[in-house]
């Protein structure tokens, strides 16, 4: 995606928000990057049926991180907490064979991963890499938790988008198995 695609996208979000007086206003205290993040994520299998303010609201549970091209985010068996979206760049997905290889996915912006350990607490089940200079929206665990206690409408929405989304890739999986 372009930073021209993504200006226009914030421009959209900001231009529906003028439309509602409290969005408006809530709006017009976001900056450039908190305006791009937004417009991000509405593009997301995961936050995608989020309504503007849905997201604004989980906008401050949301963290930041950049990697170096060749960084691991993380490793295959550790822990993992979050699920992320890639803001910016691109990672790689990999689960090492028997011969040391094995690339499963490449990923770009607004792409979701993690999201199999974020639920169930397991170890992560492949390693992933920045491909090139990437910056990553983690949204973790104990966010979720949070926002299940103090706002179960969209809480449960972002349940439901994970739901959805690893019923996809099982349903992707098995096709492939039996090619």
């Amino acid at each position: 995606m372009s930073s021209e695609e993504s200006r226009s996208g914030a421009t959209r979000v900001m231009a529906a928000a003028r439309r509602l007086p409290l969005l408006s206003m809530v709006f017009r205290r976001l900056d450039a990057r908190q305006q791009e993040i937004v417009a991000t994520l509405k593009r997301t299998s995961l936050f995608a049926d989020l309504s503007d303010s849905d997201l604004i609201e989980i906008l401050h549970l949301l963290h930041e991180r950049a990697f170096a091209q060749g960084e691991m985010v993380f490793s295959e068996g550790e822990p993992g907490l979050g699920v992320y979206v890639v803001f910016k760049g691109e990672i790689e997905i990999g689960k090492v064979d028997k011969d040391g290889k094995g690339r499963l996915a490449r990923l770009g912006p607004g792409e979701v991963f993690g999201e199999v350990s974020f639920l169930d607490g397991s170890g992560r089940s492949a390693t992933t890499t920045a491909a090139t200079r990437t910056e990553l929206i983690g949204f973790y665990r104990t966010e979720l938790h949070q926002l299940l206690e103090k706002k179960p409408a969209i809480a449960s929405k972002i349940l439901f988008a994970l739901a959805r989304q690893l019923g996809m890739r099982l349903r992707a999986a098995n096709q492939q198995l039996q090619k």
